[in-house]
């Protein structure tokens, strides 16, 4: 959300209104890091569940007194996106973002945490056409893999308080590859080249995966092995 705000000139988050689909363990914890960053106000919505269950129940619980409003609508109730804010954040479910959507999206920026937002994968459904930086998904949300993908290498200071700097750098602006800098390059990428960001996000994926950062010593194992197997003349 700050690269999205920095590079429309848009200032910081603070003063800002968000509203947020979802209110779960993804969604809750943007709202605290969002309070901590001083915005004015967040608007969120989960849908209708059972008593004791309830995340728009625990969100009430935590940011009572807060400038924190929570309503639960049916599912697929994509209404919160419409809100009269600065960003919009789908922390929920997928496939949320399509014409239909799009056209009546208020917010300059969409960025959000859920999986999978555009419907058609392929097309970012006119919100370039409509001025609105799309923060794509992946983009956003990738500490996730990042974790995953680590997790071979052991952690550091996972049982302490220690920052694990292959988490912690992704997280400032130091970084090549922080969230914060893949942001703004992604944005500058789509503006520069008149392509949307879900094309200048993928076209730089792609670039950052050839030759493909594992084939290096990875393919000299794969060969071993089928040799050692004798894979040619198995049946």
């Amino acid at each position: 959300m700050e690269g999205a705000l920095d590079v429309l000139g848009m200032g910081d988050l603070t003063g800002k209104r968000v509203a947020i689909q979802g209110c779960g363990n993804v969604a809750r914890p943007l709202m605290r890091n969002l309070l901590d960053k001083g915005v004015a106000s967040i608007v969120a919505s989960d849908i209708d569940q059972e008593p004791g269950c309830s995340n728009a129940q625990l969100a009430r619980e935590e940011f009572a007194g807060l400038p924190v409003e929570i309503s639960t609508v049916p599912m697929g109730d994509n209404s919160i996106l419409f809100e009269d804010c600065d960003i919009v954040s789908p922390c929920a479910w997928g496939g949320v973002l399509d014409d239909d959507t799009v056209s009546r999206i208020q917010a300059k920026i969409v960025c959000g945490a859920a999986n999978s937002q555009l419907a058609d994968p392929s097309s970012d459904h006119g919100m370039q056409e409509r001025g609105i930086t799309y923060v794509p998904d992946f983009v956003a949300n990738p500490m996730g893999i990042v974790n995953c993908a680590d997790e071979s290498s052991g952690r550091v200071g996972q049982l302490g308080t220690t920052e694990d700097p292959s988490i912690s750098s992704r997280l400032g602006r130091d970084f090549e590859h922080s969230v914060y800098n893949c942001t703004v390059r992604v944005l500058e990428k789509a503006s520069k080249d008149g392509i949307t960001t879900p094309t200048a996000a993928n076209t730089l994926a792609d670039s950052y995966l050839t030759p493909h950062p594992i084939m290096g010593h990875r393919s000299k194992d794969i060969i071993a092995a089928l040799v050692k197997d004798d894979w040619a003349n198995s049946a």
